[in-house]
Order: C-alpha cells, then structure tokens, then sequence
C-alpha cells in the first residue's frame, strides 16, 4: 500500500468518499510466548471478535515483555528507526518489518528482521502505439508479453548470498491495475502483470534467489485483499506455472511458494472510483462492494484469512505458512467526523481503529483450525502480521487544522508540512500505538519462526 492516496474534496463527505484512490498501491509447533486456545476455531470466531474493549490507559503501564516478538510486525518507514526515542521503538517489540522495497544492506535494529520486496512491472505501450511505458491505465501491453524488475538480478544474487536465510517478496499488489488520478492524466499504480506473466516472473526470480541461497524464503507478493476475483487471479498464476513447467521441462511442476502472503483490505472492485479496482486480466466489471465502514470490520478480514486458507488446503499448500505484509485500517480519523479535530464517537477514532487491532491480535494468536490451519504452529491461520503503519503520517493543513491522509500510524514522524497557521503532531508515539505498546509489553519472548530453514 505504499504510497495510497486519498483526494480530499472539501465540504462534501460523500465526494470525499467517492474520491478515495490509491496511489502506487502500494518455530516449534507451540511458541512459549503465546495463549493457544485450542478450542477457540474458526467457527467460534465471530462471537470472540464482537467483545467489549477496555478503555486505553494513556501512563502508569510497566514495560515487562523483553525482546522483538517475531509475528508481530509493521510496514513502511519515513524516518529511520533510530531516529525515534529507543525506548519507543524498542518497547514496540517489533519482530519484522517492510518498507516495499530493496535493501542490500538493510537496518535491523533492536532484533528486527528486515523483509526484501523485489519490484516488477509489466511493459505497456504509450498511446502512439510503440513506445514502452510502465505506467498507463489500460490493458495496452506490450507485445510480446515481458517485464521489468528492480533491483537488477545481480543485485538480488548478491544480497541472498551476501545475507543467507531472508525472506523476499516477489511483487507487491501484482495484480492492482494501473488508474489515473482525479486529473485524468497522472498514472499511479503497483506492480501491474497479468497472472500468465506473474507465473513466468515468479519462477525466474524463484530461481534465481535460491541458486544464490538455498536457505531463503521466497514468497508471493501480497495481493490487496483476497476475494472471489483475486481468487480467480490466483487460480490462473498456479495453471500458467503449471503448463510452464510442462512446456519448458522444469523438474517442480506445482509452483514451489515458501510462504504466501495477503493484504488484507475492505476495498470495493470496481473498474472506476475508489477501492481496489479489478485484477489485472480479469474481464469482469464489479466484485466486492465493501463499504468504507467495512475497512474497520475485523470480521470480513478473518473471513478472508479462513477463505485465504480454504483454498491454499485445496490446491495443496495447507502445509504452507501464510504471512500478511500489510493489513489495517485506511481510513484517517476525520472521515465521517464532522467535528473533526473532536474525534469524539467518530467511526475512525483511536480507540475504533485500537478495538480493530487488538481483536486482530487476540485472534491471530489463538484461533486454531485443524482442518485448515498450519500444522507446524499448532494449527494458526496465519503466522505473521505486519501493521500499515509504522509512521506513514503524511497530511495537509487547512483552516489551521492538520489532516493525515491515511490511518493507522503508531508514531507521528514530525515531517508534517510547515504550517505557522496549524498545529501538526510532534514526533513520537500516538495514541494507538500505545494501544499496541500496552498489548505486547507482556508477552514473554518468541520462540523461532515455525517455517525457518
């Protein structure tokens, strides 16, 4: 999701809603620090998420727990981690984070684990017909199909040497269709392919990663939500490999996936408006219709995730882990807030968007499924979470009041605008990551990665 956008048309919620778009989208089986709660399944699931939520306690907290806690995660930096108070960062426990991007020699403070993101892009063609362009809304590809990827192969060989064991991300929201922006002639987008090329790109890089590191971890790219369209994207990318691999003669005819992964969104699919658009190659015109209230209802996201995981058992990878890059909610605080700054009983207030993740987290940890499940982590859906975001603050000011463009910061990075009329955040932790500072301080230190080589 780095860099989503949301057009802010002043005065009118529902042009503001009917302008969001997005922008670039883009261990042991039993872990000694968690509660598994074996009876708690899947189907029990929905009464355990629709529970009371104690109120947030701002000072007075002891931090106890020690050390970063592998499943817990967040995506996406604007400033170094070091560059926040230690104690903040360090009290976060984060065990992994993304920032979408490359690093040959990635930070990793405080025990973090740093995860590759390899960029692609399929090549269109400008609208005088010749011209290869990567950006351009429209299924203008260039024939014959190819791809563009970053870094260079070189590079990704040398760092999986150079740093044996990481885990790389092929893609990032592959199958995101480029848009325009409410100018009608800026591009934005991701990492646009059509599911028959993803296939050939995945193995080419699959390849190349593990010929410089066995010991790496190899994962799909994160799609930005898993629905009966994404499905069907999915579906194509597993055939394509397979009739690759008959074609060519690779000796793994099942597209070999390490660790696969999600975003997981309450987005609409349409072909126009705001939302996750269609996938790349499909030829319908609408699927989901979530609404943007939808985007805090932990309930359509873990019906995603059991979704996720019905299918991974039917196409033969129950027995892979499955990780999400990013997940959260979008949605700033003054959206459906006419009060705003008084975010007072507003559908995207702190404590809303706290009572969202502290439920993600009490159901990650402990909903077991055998018959969908990891068996390797005691039959969890999911093995790894990563928040959007660190500190993705990003705003305006207008009339003297600062508005983020995006939700879900657990630090204010102070790089606001200079407004001498408004009043932005200071730098440092915010109110909903003290929620998430308060919920990990306890935890006592994770035990390794149920799926490390």
């Amino acid at each position: 999701m780095k860099h989503r956008h949301i057009v802010i048309m002043a005065g009118v919620f529902a042009l503001l809603m009917a302008c969001f778009a997005w922008k670039y989208l883009p261990a042991e089986a039993s872990n000694s620090w968690t509660t598994e709660n074996p009876s708690l399944n899947t189907s029990q699931q929905a009464s355990s998420i629709n529970r009371s939520f104690l109120p947030l306690i701002l000072n007075n907290y002891k931090y106890i727990g020690t050390g970063p806690l592998w499943r817990f995660g967040a995506a996406l930096v604007r400033r170094p981690l070091t560059d926040y108070d230690s104690n903040g960062i360090a009290s976060m426990r984060f065990g992994w984070y993304v920032d979408f991007g490359f690093n040959a020699n990635p930070p990793t403070p405080y025990g973090m684990e740093y995860v590759q993101t390899v960029r692609l892009h399929q090549w269109k063609v400008a609208a005088d017909g010749i011209t290869p362009i990567l950006c351009r809304p429209g299924s203008n590809y260039l024939i014959p199909y190819s791809y563009v990827v970053s870094p260079s192969l070189s590079q990704i060989q040398s760092t999986a040497t150079s740093h044996p064991g990481m885990t790389w991300l092929i893609g990032n929201e592959m199958e995101r269709v480029d848009y325009y922006y409410s100018d009608g002639i800026s591009c934005g987008g991701q990492d646009e392919m059509l599911p028959e090329l993803y296939a050939q790109a995945y193995h080419d890089l699959y390849t190349n990663i593990k010929g410089a590191d066995p010991t790496a971890q190899v994962a799909i790219g994160g799609m930005v939500e898993f629905t009966d369209l994404r499905s069907q994207y999915l579906d194509r990318v597993l055939v394509e490999y397979t009739r690759l691999a008959n074609e060519n003669g690779w000796s793994v005819k099942k597209m070999p996936v390490d660790i696969w992964n999600i975003h997981l969104y309450t987005l609409p699919e349409n072909q126009t408006g705001w939302g996750a658009g269609i996938p790349a190659g499909l030829s319908a015109t609408s699927g989901a219709q979530y609404t943007y209230l939808d985007n805090k209802d932990f309930s359509i996201v873990w019906a995603q995730i059991v979704s996720l995981r019905t299918w991974m058992k039917n196409n033969g990878y129950q027995n892979t882990p499955l990780i999400t890059t990013e997940y959260g909610v979008n949605f700033p605080a003054w959206i459906g807030c006419p009060a705003y700054p008084d975010t007072t009983a507003c559908p995207f207030a702190s404590d809303q968007v706290g009572n969202f993740m502290v439920t993600s987290f009490d159901t990650f940890l402990n909903s077991t499924d055998p018959s969908i499940g990891y068996p390797a982590d005691g039959n969890r859906l999911l093995q790894r979470w990563n928040w959007w975001s660190i500190d993705y603050d990003a705003g305006y000011c207008q009339n003297g009041v600062y508005y983020e463009s995006y939700g879900g910061s657990l630090f204010n990075s102070g790089l606001q605008p200079s407004d001498p009329l408004c009043t932005s955040p200071a730098k440092g932790i915010t109110a909903l990551g003290t929620y998430w500072k308060q919920y990990v301080q306890n935890l006592p230190a994770g035990s390794k990665k149920p799926y490390a080589p």
